[in-house]
């Protein structure tokens, strides 16, 4: 029970003292794996960002796999890019309208009205019965002939707390007896609401700009209006700091017209989006897209997205694609899938930059490149503020700042080769020090860093010499 210690200190007394140190560490401040998307659907709740772990919680509460609208795409394909988190936005107009039943007493006088829990067409029925003890009644919500919930009691409030904590219905009103027995009430008035325009895409991208967690986004339907849009607004937010990659794909058609992907991969020209020129199995290179969406955020930074295989059993590539085909799409900045056996790779993980402009290099058009640089940007954002909340702005301070960074945050980097050896980080001495070129301001602190991703081995060459010697 000596007590603690500061860094520095000596004590007067024997004992022993504890210093309890916070430390930074690289991953402050920019998880990974997080991916967003905008859907319809007729299920779940509208216009927010919800954010769900796997594939049954998305089932079960944006009707995935049931549902006609564009979010069933979302549950065929998001997961099997193995996101950590997927932030999904379930877009409606205000058209949007739940749906509702009314339950008569005996005297056909309103016992209970309910209402589905979100907007909804959904063909939810609602069966009262007789329980098992007198005096109870049972009243059952069934889609179809699947029972959705049930609950029991044997008085009204009972029953309206009961149906107001299921996942289905909510009491919208009561009257003071008890329902009448009936085979089946159905709900009516819903609207899914998903008759949506550019309104409710500009909103989704609002939403995703203020949480500013997710690593990347792909759209649930191919258009081009809304895929110029996220270009400009992608763009915009990178400008200002949120480290985000949007992967666009295109209709059918690209999978025997590669050139049109290239075409729009090379409008792009931008790392932070990633163009898919083709699809499998059916689906389209805008299905894809979603699918690749979640590679491209949870792909580990010191792995490449080139060669990996596809979790898709047994389906094929749309059309096959020549040598020729993928040099081409490579040079364009295509990301396209290839057929080797009965598998399906990635080709190339290549975002859209094949033209480099201003401080860019052509380096910059891999995805695992694009990835450790938005990674290190985030993150070293995160880490600086961290720091700075108690720091004066010193020539000692920012020393030690910059110590910092290279010890706590590019190390454990270089040890998880996704930068190599030799990273450095220094103050910046074209505005400090006694050969300064610019005057820092007095709350200014400029740092100048040096760092080399590590690429993946994705040519291998090799020399066979053969001796014919006895």
């Amino acid at each position: 029970m000596a007590g603690t210690y500061v860094e520095g200190q000596s004590k007067e007394l024997a004992g022993v003292y504890t210093l309890i140190k916070a430390m930074l560490t690289a991953d402050i401040g920019s998880a990974r794996g997080i991916v967003a998307y905008p859907f319809t659907s007729n299920w779940g709740p509208v216009n927010t960002l919800t954010m769900v772990i796997n594939q049954p919680e998305f089932e079960a509460k944006f009707n995935g796999k049931n549902t006609s609208l564009t979010a069933k795409k979302i549950h065929t394909h998001a997961f099997k890019g193995k996101p950590s988190k997927l932030l999904g936005y379930r877009m409606a107009t205000s058209a949007a309208k739940k749906g509702t039943v009314i339950l008569n007493d005996s005297t056909d006088v309103k016992s209970l009205e309910l209402e589905t829990l979100y907007p909804s067409d959904r063909s939810f029925i609602a069966v009262v019965k007789d329980g098992l003890a007198a005096g109870v009644k049972v009243i059952e919500i069934l889609e179809g002939s699947v029972l959705l919930a049930k609950v029991e009691d044997s008085t009204l409030d009972g029953l309206a707390s009961k149906l107001n904590v299921t996942d289905y219905v909510r009491v919208k009103s009561k009257g003071t007896v008890m329902p009448k027995n009936t085979a089946g009430e159905a709900f009516t008035g819903g609207n899914n609401g998903h008759s949506v325009t550019a309104a409710e895409y500009d909103a989704f991208r609002m939403e995703v700009e203020a949480d500013a967690t997710a690593n990347a986004l792909a759209l649930d339907i191919y258009d081009p209006a809304e895929i110029e849009a996220t270009k400009t607004w992608v763009k915009r937010v990178r400008d200002e700091g949120l480290y985000i990659s949007f992967v666009s794909g295109g209709p059918s058609g690209w999978d025997t017209a590669v050139a049109d992907a290239n075409t729009a991969s090379k409008a792009f020209n931008y790392r932070g989006i990633v163009n898919v020129g083709n699809g499998i199995g059916g689906y389209t290179g805008t299905e894809m897209a979603i699918y690749v969406a979640a590679r491209v955020a949870a792909v580990e930074l010191n792995q490449q997205l080139t060669g990996e295989l596809v979790d898709y059993s047994g389906a094929s590539v749309n059309k096959k694609l020549t040598k020729s085909e993928r040099i081409q799409a490579k040079a364009a900045g295509t990301l396209v899938f290839v057929q080797k056996g009965d598998f399906v790779y990635i080709d190339e993980g290549v975002n859209t930059l094949t033209v480099p402009t201003g401080f860019e290099v052509k380096e910059f058009g891999k995805i695992r490149v694009s990835n450790a640089l938005d990674y290190i940007a985030t993150s070293l954002e995160a880490f600086g503020e961290e720091y700075k909340r108690t720091r004066s702005n010193t020539s000692e301070a920012r020393e030690t700042y910059a110590a910092l960074v290279e010890q706590e945050f590019y190390v454990p980097l270089v040890e998880r080769e996704i930068l190599q050896p030799g990273a450095t980080y220094r103050p910046d001495p074209d505005y400090h020090g006694k050969d300064a070129v610019y005057n820092a301001k007095i709350d200014e602190a400029f740092f100048v860093s040096g760092i080399q991703p590590v690429d993946g081995m994705e040519k291998i060459y090799q020399k066979i010499g053969v001796n014919f010697n006895a």
